[in-house]
């Protein structure tokens, strides 16, 4: 382990820590024209054991995202809302380049894990809603599964930082911050106090249980329980498309399962999906799929 003369200044000090730093040299080396490498990677991460006296600020920020995880004791983060307490079993996440201030609690140290990460893909993934709800502090119920992926990934490092090492640790990365972002799939079961979200899972039952009609804008609204513009305008965010593109997107999804299981002509699963022009139903399905409907039945019957 590191002296405490080669720590640098925002490392807490104390008794019991564990940290590993990838040097600078070996990550340019080894993620070099390397997407697996450099679209990810670990940086830095440690282990803080009832970090009494830890504070950090950091006015210009850090080149990375840093995950910081609370496992027992409490703490507060500092950020764009203010002064946020950490409790035990929560989480945050600070977005590279943003000024932030964190620490432990006088009367309770928190004992943390930490990872900092970052990549050609952190932008977007900071761009995405389901980060950007992590950048204050969120409730995180699965420490034992937390902890053992922290632990793996630190006994990998500790050998060495062969490419192989640090491939299988990156990919274990994303491993950890799905464990984190999403909660064991809550991007499919979110919490339904969210009320976009409930709007957007109305909108999205009712296509479903609607794939063999054609329905209109005013029609997903009124089942979703808003307007259309807002509708439109959640579809949007949490998608990238409009509701009606969303909906032709689950029609040619369920075309290509009928073209799986049937033997029926394109006109036949045309008309089940509500298409009663069936030069229109095979436009479509080239455009989102990339090949035309028969050339589709033809290449998945072989």
């Amino acid at each position: 382990m590191d002296s405490k003369d080669n720590i640098p200044k925002n490392y807490w000090k104390g008794e019991g820590r564990k940290i590993i730093s990838i040097p600078q040299q070996v990550l340019k080396k080894q993620g070099l024209n390397n997407a697996l490498l450099n679209g990810l990677f670990i940086k830095d991460l440690g282990y803080y054991p009832f970090a009494a006296k830890h504070h950090t600020h950091r006015k210009n920020g850090s080149a990375h995202n840093i995950l910081i995880y609370c496992v027992a004791g409490s703490g507060w983060v500092k950020n764009a809302k203010g002064i946020q307490k950490v409790t035990e079993n929560s989480f945050f996440i600070l977005p590279q380049n943003i000024e932030h201030e964190y620490g432990s609690s006088e009367d309770d140290p928190w004992t943390i894990y930490w990872i900092e990460f970052g990549g050609n893909m952190l932008a977007n993934i900071n761009d995405m809603s389901f980060t950007k709800d992590c950048f204050n502090p969120k409730h995180f119920p699965y420490k034992n599964d937390a902890i053992q992926l922290f632990n793996e990934i630190f006994n990998v490092l500790e050998q060495g930082y062969d490419k192989e090492y640090l491939a299988y640790v990156n990919m274990k990365l994303i491993n950890c911050l799905t464990l984190f972002l999403f909660q064991r799939g809550s991007v499919v079961k979110k919490n339904r106090e969210n009320t976009h979200d409930d709007i957007f899972q109305k909108a999205k039952a009712y296509m479903q249980s609607n794939l063999h009609k054609s329905i209109l804008l005013p029609d997903l609204s009124a089942a979703a329980g808003c307007s259309d513009s807002k509708i439109s305008t959640i579809f949007k965010n949490i998608t990238g498309h409009s509701p009606i593109n969303y909906f032709n997107q689950l029609k040619i999804q369920k075309a290509c399962q009928l073209f799986y299981g049937t033997n029926g002509l394109v006109k036949e699963v045309a008309a089940q999906l509500g298409y009663h022009d069936p030069y229109y139903f095979s436009r479509l399905f080239t455009q989102l799929m990339g090949t035309s409907p028969n050339a589709y039945k033809s290449r998945n019957s072989k």
